[in-house]
Protein backbone atom coordinates (compact mmCIF):
# COMPACT_ATOMS: atom_id res chain seq x y z
CA UNK A 1 0.00 0.00 0.00
CA UNK A 2 1.16 3.38 -1.03
CA UNK A 3 0.81 6.00 1.84
CA UNK A 4 1.92 9.73 1.29
CA UNK A 5 4.09 11.84 3.62
CA UNK A 6 1.37 13.41 5.43
CA UNK A 7 -0.70 10.41 5.65
CA UNK A 8 2.09 8.79 7.35
CA UNK A 9 2.05 11.69 9.73
CA UNK A 10 -1.12 11.30 10.48
CA UNK A 11 -1.16 7.48 11.08
CA UNK A 12 1.33 7.99 13.29
CA UNK A 13 -0.77 10.21 16.02
CA UNK A 14 -3.45 8.52 15.77
CA UNK A 15 -1.35 5.52 16.84
CA UNK A 16 -0.76 6.90 19.89
CA UNK A 17 -4.15 6.29 21.22
CA UNK A 18 -5.50 3.33 19.89
CA UNK A 19 -2.69 1.48 17.23
CA UNK A 20 -5.21 -0.70 15.41
CA UNK A 21 -8.44 0.34 15.95
CA UNK A 22 -7.99 3.91 15.27
CA UNK A 23 -5.43 3.04 11.73
CA UNK A 24 -8.44 1.05 10.33
CA UNK A 25 -10.72 3.82 10.87
CA UNK A 26 -8.61 6.60 9.47
CA UNK A 27 -7.83 4.44 6.10
CA UNK A 28 -11.35 4.30 5.68
CA UNK A 29 -11.70 7.89 6.08
CA UNK A 30 -8.66 8.83 3.97
CA UNK A 31 -10.10 6.35 1.15
CA UNK A 32 -13.31 8.30 1.25
CA UNK A 33 -12.80 11.69 1.01
CA UNK A 34 -14.27 13.75 -1.69
CA UNK A 35 -12.75 15.95 -4.32
CA UNK A 36 -14.05 19.10 -2.57
CA UNK A 37 -12.08 18.33 0.40
CA UNK A 38 -8.77 17.34 -1.45
CA UNK A 39 -9.19 20.80 -3.47
CA UNK A 40 -9.48 22.60 -0.35
CA UNK A 41 -6.26 20.93 0.89
CA UNK A 42 -4.34 21.30 -2.04
CA UNK A 43 -5.56 25.47 -1.53
CA UNK A 44 -4.47 25.09 1.75
CA UNK A 45 -0.89 23.88 1.38
CA UNK A 46 -0.93 26.96 -0.66
CA UNK A 47 -1.70 29.71 1.38
CA UNK A 48 0.59 27.86 4.15
CA UNK A 49 3.53 27.89 1.94
CA UNK A 50 3.38 31.79 1.20
CA UNK A 51 2.45 32.37 5.01
CA UNK A 52 5.72 30.13 6.15
CA UNK A 53 7.57 32.13 4.54
CA UNK A 54 6.00 35.91 5.79
CA UNK A 55 5.45 34.62 9.47
CA UNK A 56 8.32 32.60 10.71
CA UNK A 57 11.09 33.77 9.33
CA UNK A 58 12.20 34.61 13.01
CA UNK A 59 12.99 31.03 13.75
CA UNK A 60 16.08 29.54 13.53
CA UNK A 61 18.98 27.69 15.23
CA UNK A 62 22.04 29.93 15.88
CA UNK A 63 25.65 28.15 16.07
CA UNK A 64 28.53 27.91 17.88
CA UNK A 65 32.33 27.25 18.21
CA UNK A 66 32.90 23.81 18.43
CA UNK A 67 35.20 22.91 20.83
CA UNK A 68 38.93 21.84 19.05
CA UNK A 69 38.37 18.31 21.02
CA UNK A 70 34.58 18.15 19.48
CA UNK A 71 35.99 18.78 16.05
CA UNK A 72 38.50 16.32 16.15
CA UNK A 73 36.25 13.65 17.07
CA UNK A 74 33.89 15.04 14.42
CA UNK A 75 36.40 15.23 11.28
CA UNK A 76 37.58 11.07 11.89
CA UNK A 77 34.20 10.14 12.27
CA UNK A 78 32.80 11.99 9.03
CA UNK A 79 36.21 10.98 7.12
CA UNK A 80 35.66 6.74 8.38
CA UNK A 81 32.02 7.39 7.01
CA UNK A 82 32.99 8.67 3.78
CA UNK A 83 34.88 5.74 2.59
CA UNK A 84 31.57 3.90 1.72
CA UNK A 85 27.72 5.01 0.48
CA UNK A 86 25.67 6.46 1.55
CA UNK A 87 28.25 8.50 3.11
CA UNK A 88 30.64 9.36 0.08
CA UNK A 89 29.59 12.24 -0.87
CA UNK A 90 30.99 13.54 3.00
CA UNK A 91 34.22 13.34 1.56
CA UNK A 92 35.50 17.10 2.06
CA UNK A 93 32.42 18.03 2.96
CA UNK A 94 31.77 21.28 5.62
CA UNK A 95 30.27 21.04 8.66
CA UNK A 96 27.95 23.71 10.61
CA UNK A 97 27.93 23.01 14.39
CA UNK A 98 24.46 23.72 17.14
CA UNK A 99 24.03 23.15 20.55
CA UNK A 100 21.68 21.06 21.40
CA UNK A 101 20.17 21.15 25.62
CA UNK A 102 19.38 20.57 27.87
CA UNK A 103 22.31 22.45 29.00
CA UNK A 104 25.06 21.88 26.22
CA UNK A 105 25.45 18.15 26.56
CA UNK A 106 25.08 17.45 23.06
CA UNK A 107 25.79 19.00 19.59
CA UNK A 108 23.63 18.42 16.13
CA UNK A 109 26.84 18.80 13.38
CA UNK A 110 25.45 19.19 9.82
CA UNK A 111 27.72 17.51 7.00
CA UNK A 112 27.01 20.33 4.39
CA UNK A 113 27.93 20.67 0.53
CA UNK A 114 27.65 23.83 -1.44
CA UNK A 115 25.29 25.12 0.76
CA UNK A 116 23.16 21.92 0.77
CA UNK A 117 22.60 19.68 3.94
CA UNK A 118 23.79 15.89 3.23
CA UNK A 119 23.57 14.39 6.48
CA UNK A 120 23.96 14.89 9.94
CA UNK A 121 25.48 14.04 13.40
CA UNK A 122 24.50 14.07 16.65
CA UNK A 123 27.33 14.17 19.21
CA UNK A 124 26.59 13.92 23.04
CA UNK A 125 29.28 14.66 25.87
CA UNK A 126 30.40 11.15 27.88
CA UNK A 127 29.48 11.48 31.86
CA UNK A 128 33.35 9.90 31.98
CA UNK A 129 34.72 12.73 29.35
CA UNK A 130 34.95 12.46 26.10
CA UNK A 131 32.16 12.07 23.34
CA UNK A 132 29.67 9.69 21.95
CA UNK A 133 28.71 8.98 18.48
CA UNK A 134 24.24 8.96 19.42
CA UNK A 135 23.05 8.90 16.01
CA UNK A 136 24.18 9.97 12.84
CA UNK A 137 22.71 9.79 8.70
CA UNK A 138 22.88 10.89 5.36
CA UNK A 139 20.30 12.04 3.09
CA UNK A 140 19.11 15.72 2.05
CA UNK A 141 15.34 15.39 3.04
CA UNK A 142 13.49 13.77 6.17
CA UNK A 143 16.75 14.71 8.44
CA UNK A 144 15.78 15.63 12.31
CA UNK A 145 16.28 19.11 12.76
CA UNK A 146 14.57 20.48 9.19
CA UNK A 147 14.58 23.87 9.46
CA UNK A 148 12.00 23.71 6.50
CA UNK A 149 9.81 21.38 7.40
CA UNK A 150 9.33 22.75 11.03
CA UNK A 151 8.35 26.06 9.88
CA UNK A 152 5.67 24.03 7.26
CA UNK A 153 4.45 22.60 10.06
CA UNK A 154 3.84 24.81 12.48
CA UNK A 155 1.69 26.40 10.22
CA UNK A 156 -0.14 23.45 8.73
CA UNK A 157 -1.16 22.27 12.09
CA UNK A 158 -2.23 25.56 12.97
CA UNK A 159 0.00 25.23 16.00
CA UNK A 160 1.48 29.13 15.23
CA UNK A 161 -1.86 31.34 13.62
CA UNK A 162 -1.15 32.78 10.31
CA UNK A 163 -1.50 36.07 12.19
CA UNK A 164 0.64 35.74 15.15
CA UNK A 165 2.94 38.70 15.60
CA UNK A 166 4.61 38.38 18.73
CA UNK A 167 7.80 36.36 19.53
CA UNK A 168 8.30 32.98 19.36
CA UNK A 169 11.05 31.16 21.08
CA UNK A 170 12.99 27.82 19.41
CA UNK A 171 15.32 25.55 21.17
CA UNK A 172 16.52 22.15 19.98
CA UNK A 173 16.71 19.61 22.73
CA UNK A 174 18.19 15.87 22.64
CA UNK A 175 16.61 13.45 25.05
CA UNK A 176 17.99 9.45 24.40
CA UNK A 177 17.13 8.43 20.78
CA UNK A 178 14.70 11.68 20.40
CA UNK A 179 15.74 14.88 18.59
CA UNK A 180 12.93 17.55 20.24
CA UNK A 181 11.67 20.89 19.14
CA UNK A 182 10.97 23.43 22.11
CA UNK A 183 8.68 25.84 20.72
CA UNK A 184 7.50 28.73 22.97
CA UNK A 185 5.18 31.59 22.71
CA UNK A 186 3.57 34.18 24.90
CA UNK A 187 1.42 32.05 26.27
CA UNK A 188 2.17 28.34 25.82
CA UNK A 189 4.87 25.94 25.39
CA UNK A 190 5.16 23.16 22.86
CA UNK A 191 7.18 20.04 22.52
CA UNK A 192 7.50 18.26 18.39
CA UNK A 193 9.57 15.04 17.37
CA UNK A 194 12.32 16.83 15.78
CA UNK A 195 12.54 13.70 13.59
CA UNK A 196 9.34 12.74 12.77
CA UNK A 197 7.13 15.93 12.92
CA UNK A 198 4.44 15.35 15.49
CA UNK A 199 3.54 17.48 18.65
CA UNK A 200 4.10 15.11 21.53
CA UNK A 201 1.38 15.28 24.41
CA UNK A 202 3.81 16.37 27.63
CA UNK A 203 3.48 18.70 29.98
CA UNK A 204 6.61 20.79 31.15
CA UNK A 205 7.29 18.08 34.39
CA UNK A 206 7.37 14.91 31.76
CA UNK A 207 9.56 17.36 29.50
CA UNK A 208 11.91 17.78 32.50
CA UNK A 209 11.68 14.31 33.21
CA UNK A 210 12.31 12.73 29.79
CA UNK A 211 14.90 15.44 29.11
CA UNK A 212 17.39 14.78 32.00
CA UNK A 213 17.51 11.24 31.49
CA UNK A 214 21.18 9.60 31.38
CA UNK A 215 22.56 9.19 27.69
CA UNK A 216 23.53 5.65 27.79
CA UNK A 217 27.43 5.88 27.11
CA UNK A 218 28.06 2.22 27.09
CA UNK A 219 25.80 1.55 23.48
CA UNK A 220 27.35 4.23 21.45
CA UNK A 221 30.70 4.74 19.70
CA UNK A 222 33.08 6.74 21.88
CA UNK A 223 35.94 8.70 21.58
CA UNK A 224 37.81 7.54 24.79
CA UNK A 225 41.14 6.00 24.37
CA UNK A 226 41.52 2.36 23.36
CA UNK A 227 37.56 2.79 21.99
CA UNK A 228 38.80 3.43 18.44
CA UNK A 229 36.49 1.88 15.78
CA UNK A 230 36.67 1.78 12.29
CA UNK A 231 32.87 0.99 10.29
CA UNK A 232 32.12 -1.93 7.86
CA UNK A 233 30.09 -1.00 4.93
CA UNK A 234 26.12 0.15 5.83
CA UNK A 235 23.80 -2.58 4.72
CA UNK A 236 20.27 -1.81 3.59
CA UNK A 237 17.04 -4.60 3.07
CA UNK A 238 15.28 -1.99 1.34
CA UNK A 239 12.32 -3.47 3.18
CA UNK A 240 8.94 -1.72 4.17
CA UNK A 241 9.89 1.41 6.32
CA UNK A 242 6.19 2.54 7.33
CA UNK A 243 5.09 0.67 10.97
CA UNK A 244 1.58 1.39 9.97
CA UNK A 245 1.60 -0.21 5.86
CA UNK A 246 1.30 -3.58 7.71
CA UNK A 247 0.66 -4.25 11.39
CA UNK A 248 0.92 -7.71 11.41
CA UNK A 249 4.26 -7.50 13.33
CA UNK A 250 1.69 -6.82 16.47
CA UNK A 251 1.30 -9.75 17.12
CA UNK A 252 4.64 -11.53 17.03
CA UNK A 253 6.48 -11.73 20.50
CA UNK A 254 9.66 -9.69 21.19
CA UNK A 255 12.76 -11.18 20.53
CA UNK A 256 15.44 -11.94 22.29
CA UNK A 257 18.93 -9.83 22.32
CA UNK A 258 20.42 -8.58 19.00
CA UNK A 259 23.42 -8.04 17.33
CA UNK A 260 25.26 -7.01 14.08
CA UNK A 261 25.07 -10.60 12.84
CA UNK A 262 21.70 -11.59 13.49
CA UNK A 263 20.15 -8.45 13.34
CA UNK A 264 21.63 -9.10 9.53
CA UNK A 265 20.10 -12.16 9.39
CA UNK A 266 16.65 -11.33 10.38
CA UNK A 267 17.05 -8.32 7.72
CA UNK A 268 17.88 -11.05 5.06
CA UNK A 269 14.86 -13.17 5.85
CA UNK A 270 12.09 -10.41 6.39
CA UNK A 271 13.24 -6.55 5.04
CA UNK A 272 12.23 -4.63 8.27
CA UNK A 273 11.37 -5.16 11.79
CA UNK A 274 9.19 -3.47 13.79
CA UNK A 275 10.23 -1.08 17.07
CA UNK A 276 8.36 -0.50 19.96
CA UNK A 277 8.24 0.75 23.50
CA UNK A 278 4.66 0.23 25.19
CA UNK A 279 3.45 2.98 27.51
CA UNK A 280 6.76 5.02 25.90
CA UNK A 281 6.32 4.90 22.15
CA UNK A 282 6.22 8.96 22.20
CA UNK A 283 9.78 9.58 24.76
CA UNK A 284 11.24 7.31 21.39
CA UNK A 285 9.64 8.74 18.55
CA UNK A 286 8.16 4.86 18.10
CA UNK A 287 6.96 2.64 16.92
CA UNK A 288 9.00 2.81 13.41
CA UNK A 289 10.66 -0.06 11.15
CA UNK A 290 14.75 -0.87 11.20
CA UNK A 291 15.66 -1.62 7.88
CA UNK A 292 19.61 -1.64 7.92
CA UNK A 293 22.43 -1.49 9.89
CA UNK A 294 25.83 -0.82 10.18
CA UNK A 295 28.88 -2.25 12.35
CA UNK A 296 31.83 -0.28 13.85
CA UNK A 297 34.72 -2.68 14.56
CA UNK A 298 37.84 -2.40 16.85
CA UNK A 299 41.19 -2.21 14.05
CA UNK A 300 41.65 -5.77 13.80
CA UNK A 301 38.47 -7.47 14.02
CA UNK A 302 37.47 -4.72 10.86
CA UNK A 303 39.79 -7.12 9.08
CA UNK A 304 37.78 -9.89 9.38
CA UNK A 305 34.25 -9.00 8.34
CA UNK A 306 33.05 -11.80 9.48
CA UNK A 307 34.10 -10.89 12.94
CA UNK A 308 31.61 -9.44 15.44
CA UNK A 309 33.79 -9.09 18.34
CA UNK A 310 33.45 -5.41 20.46
CA UNK A 311 31.32 -4.84 17.79
CA UNK A 312 29.40 -1.31 18.23
CA UNK A 313 25.88 -1.45 15.99
CA UNK A 314 23.98 1.50 15.00
CA UNK A 315 19.82 0.33 13.15
CA UNK A 316 19.22 2.03 10.41
CA UNK A 317 15.36 3.37 11.64
CA UNK A 318 12.32 5.34 10.52
CA UNK A 319 11.10 6.49 7.24
CA UNK A 320 13.76 6.00 4.46
CA UNK A 321 16.07 3.93 7.33
CA UNK A 322 18.13 7.94 7.30
CA UNK A 323 18.88 7.69 10.78
CA UNK A 324 21.49 5.19 12.12
CA UNK A 325 20.61 4.06 15.81
CA UNK A 326 22.65 2.61 18.69
CA UNK A 327 20.89 -1.13 18.70
CA UNK A 328 22.16 -1.33 22.37
CA UNK A 329 20.16 1.60 23.35
CA UNK A 330 17.22 0.67 21.28
CA UNK A 331 16.86 -2.90 23.11
CA UNK A 332 16.71 -1.45 26.11
CA UNK A 333 14.59 0.85 25.42
CA UNK A 334 11.41 -1.28 23.78
CA UNK A 335 11.72 -4.28 21.75
CA UNK A 336 12.13 -5.46 18.23
CA UNK A 337 9.32 -7.48 16.35
CA UNK A 338 9.96 -9.78 13.34
CA UNK A 339 7.02 -9.58 10.55
CA UNK A 340 4.95 -13.09 9.76
CA UNK A 341 5.89 -12.77 6.62
CA UNK A 342 8.10 -10.45 4.25
CA UNK A 343 7.22 -7.06 3.96
CA UNK A 344 6.09 -5.22 0.40
CA UNK A 345 9.58 -3.53 -0.05
CA UNK A 346 12.54 -6.35 -0.76
CA UNK A 347 14.38 -8.32 1.33
CA UNK A 348 17.62 -8.76 -0.67
CA UNK A 349 20.05 -7.10 1.75
CA UNK A 350 23.25 -4.86 0.39
CA UNK A 351 25.39 -1.67 0.35
CA UNK A 352 23.40 0.92 1.29
CA UNK A 353 22.19 3.03 -1.49
CA UNK A 354 23.28 6.59 -1.96
CA UNK A 355 21.16 9.10 -0.54
CA UNK A 356 18.39 9.93 -3.15
CA UNK A 357 19.00 6.62 -5.26
CA UNK A 358 15.62 4.34 -5.46
CA UNK A 359 15.83 1.90 -2.98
Amino acid sequence: MNISIRQKGSFRRRGRLLLCLILGLSLLAASSASPQALASQAGRTTVTEAVTQEVLPVLEMKRIPAPETLQAFTRQTISQLSADAPFKEWKNAGTEVYPLGPGTRSWLVNVMNSGQRIGYLIISAADQGGYLLSEYGAGTDGLPYSMTELRQYLVQQGLIPSNHSGTIGLTALYAPLLPIWKITTENRTLYLNAAVLELLPWSQSQADSILNTPLDGASALSSGVGEARAPLPALRSGGEDDPYANLLWLNAPGLKTLNGASLAALLQERGSLAFQSPGHNDTLGAPFMITGSQSWLKPAASRDQGSTEAAVVYAAAGPGGIRYLPLSALQKAGTFHKPPVPLTGGTTLGSAPLPGSSR
